[in-house]
């Protein structure tokens, strides 16, 4: 099966490497900006460099992982800075894993400094010598091409030509629209999170899905669900942790039970490990489709260039202050979030229950281009192919929409939307909506809209 990609050159001024500089021992991080060629943006002493050179391992591991097939892809994370974070993320070769390193500006001996979005280079020999890294290195990180020692025969580039795959890029668009989702269910000490990631089974593990749950201090694995239990599927996928666990101060376990999307927080005193799965191990963040129904709605789009204009790389963007000073609902600010999160602008930090800002290095402003059910819900309401059955009254419609070959018979209601269509029967809107749904939501919305307009008229 030929899988969608698109080609895309990384170009680097040279490996990243750790190692000598003109300075002090560092940890040298090429960088491969979209907007500017090579972009400088930190360099400060590392006050736990063994703990950073573990959380930039275990990042390197996941990014180089497929976590269900043989052959591993190879594609370099994303770091995005701000005056009072570094961020580094990544996903895994599958899809199915996002990971996340977040390092505070108290993880440094100087203030950040820059602001942006680049790619960074983890290669082979990067990832080796972050193991090295030792407690007692005086260590600097620096982050860009200003200040680097390059090689003895002049300064050289280093060109990755990589086609990165649709769904690959998709995936980093979906993800930030599970996150707000999460709610805390378990936290344990690192001995005891060390000690249930050990005793799990070798390689994925059960083909059924295991759900883990707490007793007294102790997580256990069990094939039962109950209340508060997490589900996992793919047992390899969070055995990346364990080097972390160390020097961890704890592990938080985050859940979303209507959609079975788990998160595995690693905390240290300064810094942490996010790792998120999807809800089986064969299926990647890039299909499911949880952002289709902010796409196709329209209570975004007054609030979008409001939002976009005010972002300034903040690591947090307080929703209900920024809705106060343009003078829109909180929730109108938040559905714009969610949709520049789609486009690559806009990422979501869970622990702190809020968006933060950053720019993919991809051109993802025609994001929506990749998503099939939004285009034919599309085609749908071109070909009118919806019609009304009845109004119900707060917000309750049936719709009949049409299918290929018969008419499905669309429920919209606030507590859950449904379909007749063999799609929605499969996945009982577990990935999203169907297309039917969302040409049905789009024509309601529509039409409500068109209505407010007249009674605004008159």
């Amino acid at each position: 099966m030929t899988v969608a990609a698109l080609d895309y050159t990384y170009r680097y001024p040279f490996a990243s490497f750790v190692g000598p500089t003109d300075e002090a021992f560092g940890l040298c991080l090429a960088t491969c900006g979209r907007r500017q060629e090579h972009p400088c943006f930190f360099r400060g002493r590392l006050r736990e460099p063994r703990v950073v050179g573990d959380l930039l391992w275990v990042l390197c591991e996941v990014v180089r992982t497929h976590f269900f097939q043989p052959r591993p892809p190879n594609f370099d994370p994303v770091i995005t800075s701000s005056s009072e974070m570094l961020r580094f993320e990544g996903f895994s070769g599958c899809c199915g894993v996002y990971a996340r390193v977040d390092l505070p500006a108290q993880a440094f001996d100087r203030d950040i400094q820059g602001r942006g979005t680049t790619n960074v280079d983890f290669n082979q020999a990067m990832r080796s010598a972050l193991g090295r890294l030792g407690e007692q290195d005086a260590a600097m990180l620096s982050v860009g091409r200003e200040g680097v020692t390059l090689t003895r025969e002049g300064e050289s580039v280093v060109e990755k030509k990589v086609n990165l795959p649709v769904r690959w890029i998709k995936g980093f668009s979906e993800v930030q629209a599970y996150q707000p989702c999460l709610e805390l269910r378990l936290e344990v000490k690192p001995a005891e999170a060390r000690r249930f990631l050990r005793s799990l089974p070798s390689g994925t593990g059960p083909r059924r899905l295991s759900y883990v749950v707490q007793t007294g201090t102790a997580l256990r694995l069990t094939q039962l669900s109950r209340p508060g239990a997490v589900p996992l599927h793919g047992m390899n996928r969070i055995r990346v942790l364990d080097p972390l666990l160390n020097a961890a101060r704890g592990l938080r376990i985050w859940s979303d039970s209507d959609t079975g999307t788990s998160a595995w927080e690693v905390m240290f005193a300064t810094g942490r490990f996010f790792l998120m799965l999807s809800p089986e191990l064969y299926r990647g963040f890039s299909g499911e489709g949880q952002v289709l129904e902010k796409l196709a709605g329209r209570r975004w789009q007054e609030a979008l260039p409001y939002v976009q204009a005010r972002l300034a790389w903040q690591s947090q963007i307080d929703s209900a202050s920024l809705a106060r000073e343009i003078g829109l609902t909180v929730e109108e600010v938040e559905d714009a979030l969610a949709v520049l999160g789609s486009r690559g602008l806009a990422g979501y930090d869970v622990t702190a229950g809020r968006y933060f800002h950053r720019e993919l290095p991809f051109d993802l402003e025609q994001v929506e281009t990749l998503q099939p059910r939004l285009k034919d819900a599309r085609k749908l309401l071109e070909r009118q192919g919806v019609s009304v059955l009845s109004d119900l009254g707060g917000g309750a419609y049936d719709l009949s929409v049409a299918g290929t070959g018969v008419q499905h018979h669309v429920r919209l209601r606030p507590d859950g939307d449904r379909c007749t269509c063999p799609w929605f029967s499969k996945n009982q809107g577990e990935r999203g909506p169907c297309k039917h749904i969302l040409a049905a939501r789009m024509f309601v919305e529509g039409a409500e809209s068109a209505e407010g307009s007249d009674d605004g008229d008159a």
